[in-house]
Formats: C-alpha cells, sequence, structure tokens
C-alpha cells in the first residue's frame, strides 16, 4: 500500500513547483512515484518541458506523471448514471433525460467528485510506491477534501429516513399478516449502504498520518500565511492533520520562517529557496530537488 502526498495551498504559492521537486527527489530514491496534476489549469508539462496526458508517462527511470482530465472523469460518471437511469426508467424517451443531462454537467459540486473519484483512484492504485497530486487552488480542494465527511452526513440520514420507512412498512404488514420486508434485502438500503463504505474509506485513508501526508504550501508574505491558518482549522474540523509545511521561495532564518514553525509546531517545516528564477527541465529539477532544507526545531 503506497503513500499519498497531496499537495495544497493558495494559488500561485508554488504548489506545482514543490510537488515536483519532491516527485523527482522520491524517484531519485529508488522509489516508484507518480506525479499527478488535478489543477485544470495544468502546468506541469512546463515545469518538466514534456507533453503529458490523463495517461501516465515514464519520464525517468522510477517517476511517472500524467496531468488527470476532470472533463472526462466528469463525463464518465455522467455517462454511467444516464445508463442506470434508462435501464430503470424505460420511458425515459418521453421524459428526454439527454436534455437534462447536458445541463446537469455544469451543476454545482459535479468539478470537486470529479476530483474525488480521481483521489479515489490514487487510493485503488497499487501501481506505485509513493503517489504525488498536485491540486486545484484552496476552495476547489477543501470541497473536494470535504466531500466524504458531507456525504456521509446525507447518508446517514437518508439511511435513517429509510429504516423508518420499512418498519412503517411491516407494521402494516403486520396487521394484514404480510411477509415483511427485510432490511438487508432492500435494494435502496443496500445501495445507501455501498454509498456509505466508500465515503468512510475514503475518510479513514485522508485521516491516517501513515497513508496519506498533506503537504501544505505557502510562501513568506502575510496573505499566504493567514490563508494557510485558515486551511489548517478547516482540515482539523475534518479530523485531517497537516503533516509537512513547505515554505516556497523562503528563507531558514527569517522571522517569518520561525512564525511557521510556531504555528505549525505539529509539522515538519521544509524550505524551497528563492532560486531567483523558474525551475524548469529535468537538469533543474535533479539539482534543487536536493537542496530542499528541514527547518530544525
Amino acid at each position: 500500500m503506497g503513500k499519498i502526498q497531496i499537495f495544497i495551498g493558495k494559488g500561485g504559492v508554488g504548489k506545482s513547483t514543490s510537488s515536483s521537486l519532491f516527485a523527482v527527489r522520491s524517484s531519485e530514491e529508488g522509489t516508484i512515484t507518480l506525479l499527478d496534476s488535478f489543477d485544470p489549469a495544468h502546468n506541469l508539462h512546463d515545469i518538466f518541458e514534456t507533453k503529458f496526458s490523463g495517461k501516465e508517462k515514464k519520464v525517468l527511470n522510477n517517476l511517472f506523471v500524467r496531468e488527470t482530465d476532470m472533463n472526462k472523469i466528469s463525463q464518465s460518471y455522467m455517462k454511467s448514471v444516464k445508463k442506470n437511469l434508462k435501464s430503470l426508467y424505460h420511458y425515459q424517451q418521453a421524459l428526454n433525460i439527454d436534455k437534462y443531462f447536458n445541463i446537469l454537467k455544469f451543476a454545482p459540486g459535479m468539478e470537486e467528485y470529479a476530483a474525488w473519484l480521481a483521489l479515489e483512484a490514487c487510493y485503488d492504485d497499487t501501481h506505485f510506491d509513493h503517489i504525488i497530486i498536485d491540486t486545484p487552488p484552496t476552495a476547489l480542494t477543501m470541497k473536494t477534501l470535504a466531500l466524504s465527511s458531507v456525504n456521509l452526513l446525507w447518508l446517514r440520514q437518508l439511511e435513517a429516513m429509510r429504516k423508518e420507512i420499512i418498519e412503517k412498512k411491516n407494521s402494516v404488514g403486520r396487521i394484514r399478516k404480510e411477509n415483511l420486508d427485510q432490511l438487508d434485502d432492500d435494494p435502496v438500503y443496500i445501495r445507501l449502504q455501498k454509498m456509505k463504505t466508500r465515503y468512510e474509506k475514503m475518510l479513514r485513508e485522508l485521516q491516517d498520518r501513515e497513508r496519506t501526508e498533506i503537504v501544505l504550501i505557502l510562501n513568506e508574505d502575510e496573505l499566504s500565511f493567514s490563508e494557510s491558518i485558515q486551511i489548517k482549522e478547516d482540515l482539523t474540523k475534518l479530523g485531517i492533520s497537516i503533516a509537512r509545511v513547505i515554505i516556497n521561495k523562503g528563507e531558514i532564518s527569517s522571522i517569518r520562517t520561525k512564525a511557521i514553525a510556531r504555528e505549525f509546531v505539529e509539522s515538519e517545516i521544509d524550505i524551497i529557496e528563492d532560486y531567483g528564477q523558474s525551475i524548469t527541465g529535468f537538469d533543474d529539477l535533479k539539482e534543487h530537488s536536493q537542496q530542499i532544507q528541514r527547518v530544525e526545531k
């Protein structure tokens, strides 16, 4: 079972560069590593100066890179839902379900769910020892990470309602001396259990620091620092902790670095120095991946 590192942070702080450096370092240490971009505005191809797609591409001995296509995942999900509905409701031609699905692809939450499905696929993937995920800016990522907890709240309510419905049906059935419905045979209840199991599994994975390492990227400016504190507080409410903080373009002895170390006292703190130019190409990545510094506490 491989380790998953999820790189999160405010837009523009250097998540893609940081995740690329860590991926190269991981592969150089002999670990079979996948670097996966969930950001719709992919830029790994600029950093590696190589074209990527949704299919992983080997770029070094132990390093594979891909840029996941969230639109493709959304379309695939919608296609499966439409297929299920058509099999259940044969009169759908009269309702013209296709017309509604053409609009539903723009529904709120669809992008987050596509990212959730992509994340689930990473946890189920057994081909890599280490998967590093480069995420979109904070808002979308936080909604994706919260999706399991939010949906579990709804599913537990629906589960209780379904139990109540079955019990009421059985109360009438007892009076009429009919066969009683069994909860474990109820297709709706079974479906709810399957959905609950998936979301509970994802939440356990995200909360398990042995399995998942949340890596927060920030710069030394005040805006980046304050948003990072908000991210920490929001993740804490979900039972998810930040294992590592990376100060991109930071200085190991600066006052801000000391303030960050005090704020994130339970996290490892790493520094990527400001090299005065963009890090692009394999030579740059290999060189600078060996220069990441640990802040001693």
